[in-house]
C-alpha cells in the first residue's frame, strides 16, 4: 500500500484484466525509474485468472504500489478512471499490463516539460511477436499550442495512445475516459485532452515498449460502425465546437474518415471473407462521405487515398491490407470464421492505432 503522507509527483496508472502472466513485467519496469517520485495503480478489471492475487503479492512487495479492485468487470475506460480517482500526483501516466516503461519515461518527459506545457509525447519501441523492435514517434514533433496540437491530433500526426504521454492531473478534472465505448475511446480522449491543453511538446526519444501480441491483430469480433459510438458522442459533448468547423473543418472530418477506416480494416483483419466482415466493410463505405473524403485528402493524402480506395474498390483495399499487416506484423489472418475464432483480449484494451504510415 502506497505510504499516504508523501503525495507523489506523477500517478502511474495500469489497468489490468487477466494479465497474471505479463503484469509482473510490467509492473517491475515502472518501478525501476530512474525518476523516484512517483507512485503506481494497479486496477484489475475483474480478472478471473489470478492476476488480482499477484497485483496483491507485488503491493506488498513495493511501498508507492496501491491495487483497485473492481467489483465487476466494466472495461480498460472505467478502470482509468478508477486509477485517476485514486491518484494523488500532480502529473499522470499510463501503462498497459502486457507492456513495459523503459527505465528513463518519467525522468525524459519530465524533462521535457515547462510551466506551460500539459503533455508531453514520446517515442516508443515497437515489439514484433517475433521479437523484432523498430522505435517509432509522432509525426509532428516539436512544442505546439493546444488547438494546433488538436488539429494535429485529428490529423494523425500526433499519437492517439494513453500511454505514451505525461498529463497534467488538472486537465483530467473537464474530461474522462468514455466508458462502455468499444472502441477509439483513447483517440477521442486525447483529442479532447489537447484542446484543453495550453501547450503540448512532441519528442522522438522511446520512453516506451509496446507489445504486438501475437494474434491480437486478427482474432475477436468482428467490429461495427456501432463500436464507435459512444467515444464519438464523447468527442462530440467535450470538444468545443470551433474544432469541428471553420479551418479545423478539414482535420475534423480526416479523424472521422479515420475512424471509419480503421473499423474497416479491423473487420478485413479480424473476420476476411466473412458476411459480418463484408457488412461492416459496406457501412464504413457508406459512412464516408464524399465531402469527408475530400477534406481528409487536404490534411492527409495518405488517409484521404485509403479511403477513396475502400470507397470504390474495397476488394482491392482489402486484398492490400491483409498483404499490409503479414508484412508489418508477422500474423496471419483467421482460418475459422471470426465468431468461432478465440477472442484474446477484452474489447479496447489495447491502444488504437491509425497503421497509417
Amino acid at each position: 500500500m502506497s505510504n499516504n503522507s508523501h503525495r507523489p509527483r506523477t500517478s502511474v496508472i495500469m489497468p489490468a484484466y487477466n494479465a497474471v502472466g505479463l503484469l509482473e513485467r510490467a509492473v517491475r519496469s515502472v518501478m525501476a525509474q530512474t525518476e523516484p517520485d512517483f507512485e503506481l495503480v494497479v486496477v484489475d478489471d475483474h480478472s478471473t485468472d489470478g492476476t488480482l492475487a499477484l497485483a496483491r503479492s507485488l503491493e506488498k512487495e513495493f511501498d508507492n504500489l496501491t491495487v483497485i479492485a473492481l467489483p465487476a468487470n466494466s472495461g480498460v475506460s472505467a478502470a482509468r478512471n478508477a486509477g485517476l480517482d485514486a491518484a494523488r500526483g500532480s502529473w499522470i501516466s499510463f501503462i498497459d499490463s502486457d507492456d513495459q516503461y523503459l527505465p528513463a519515461f518519467l525522468e525524459t518527459l519530465h524533462a521535457a516539460t515547462g510551466p506551460d506545457v500539459d503533455m508531453v509525447v514520446g517515442g516508443r519501441v515497437i515489439v514484433q511477436p517475433d521479437g523484432t523492435e523498430a522505435n517509432a514517434a509522432s509525426r509532428a514533433l516539436g512544442e505546439f499550442d493546444g488547438a494546433e496540437a488538436c488539429r494535429l491530433a485529428m490529423c494523425d500526426e500526433l499519437t492517439p495512445f494513453p500511454w505514451d504521454k505525461l498529463i497534467r492531473r488538472d486537465l483530467f478534472e473537464k474530461v474522462r475516459f468514455a466508458e462502455g465505448a468499444a472502441r477509439f475511446e483513447d483517440m477521442a480522449t486525447n483529442i479532447i485532452l489537447h484542446s484543453l491543453s495550453r501547450r503540448v511538446r512532441a519528442i522522438s526519444t522511446p520512453v516506451y515498449r509496446y507489445h504486438i501480441m501475437d494474434g491480437s491483430l486478427t482474432w475477436g469480433r468482428v467490429p461495427t460502425v456501432a463500436d464507435t459510438s459512444v467515444a464519438l458522442s464523447q468527442l462530440d459533448q467535450h470538444l468545443d465546437q470551433r474544432y469541428k468547423e471553420g479551418k479545423y473543418a478539414a482535420a475534423y472530418d480526416c479523424m472521422r474518415t479515420l475512424v471509419f477506416l480503421l473499423v474497416a480494416q479491423s473487420a478485413i483483419a479480424r473476420g476476411s471473407g466473412t458476411a459480418s466482415a463484408a457488412a461492416t466493410v459496406a457501412e464504413c463505405r457508406h459512412d464516408i462521405s464524399w465531402r469527408m473524403l475530400l477534406r481528409a485528402l487536404t490534411v492527409h493524402r495518405v488517409i484521404g487515398a485509403g479511403a477513396a480506395l475502400l470507397k470504390v474498390a474495397p476488394r482491392v483495399y482489402s486484398n492490400l491490407y491483409l498483404r499490409h499487416i503479414r508484412a508489418a506484423y508477422g500474423v496471419e489472418t483467421p482460418r475459422t470464421p471470426a465468431a468461432e475464432a478465440p477472442a484474446v483480449e477484452p474489447p479496447a484494451t489495447r491502444g488504437t492505432g491509425s497503421g497509417i504510415d
